[in-house]
């Protein structure tokens, strides 16, 4: 592994988390077209999560817009970052870019969004929501929810293809800031400091 500064991680993490919010706004379109192919309210997804975490209506909504596009924004900048971390991993076309956004998108799918929705926004929807466990859901949402489970596996395959269309996404933004910048020579983290030493 090589010597990175901290100036180059901080600079691959800004343009991470650009890319990031990029494929999180394209994955935010999408969402509601889902919705609207299910035929419930624009952005009960969202809201969906927002009441697993006992909110309601529109700030449920807002929480599980904040909570993807902050996630969205974090996977951007590990991203680039583990770009870094060795020249395999160098994003040095646009194409190794969107290539390696989309093996990122698939695995954030398998490690994180399959096990979150199935063990535990499913299990909760079901105990809070459905059940009627929480008094504050009104029978739209309550409805709402039990359209979303009963379509569970339409909505696991499309979230695949959307985290899938994320990582490509993110992957075309990285590359093209970066692909430039990984041709150039880099000199080595003691060669900045030495360089930055007065001359005696």
């Amino acid at each position: 592994m090589k010597s990175i500064s901290r100036q180059e991680i901080f600079g691959k993490a800004k343009v991470g988390t650009v890319a990031g919010l990029v494929g999180g706004f394209a994955l935010f379109v999408s969402l509601f077209g889902i919705d609207s192919q299910l035929n419930v309210a624009p952005g009960t997804f969202y809201q969906m999560l927002g009441i697993t975490v006992g909110l309601d209506g529109m700030p449920a909504i807002v929480f599980g817009f904040m909570a993807h596009m902050l996630t969205a924004a974090t996977i951007g900048a590990v991203f680039c970052v583990c770009s870094t971390l060795h020249r395999v991993l160098n994003l040095t076309s646009i194409w190794k870019g969107i290539f390696a956004g989309v093996v990122t998108g698939l695995e954030v799918y398998v490690i994180f969004f399959m096990p979150i929705t199935l063990f535990l926004m499913i299990p909760t929807i079901d105990s809070t929501i459905i059940d009627g466990s929480q008094s504050i859901v009104t029978a739209q949402e309550r409805m709402a929810a039990t359209v979303l489970k009963e379509n569970i596996n339409l909505i696991m395959w499309g979230a695949l293809m959307l985290h899938i269309l994320y990582g490509s996404i993110m992957g075309l933004f990285s590359g093209m800031v970066l692909h430039e910048d990984y041709k150039i020579p880099k000199k080595t983290v003691s060669e900045q400091e030495s360089e930055s030493m007065p001359s005696t």
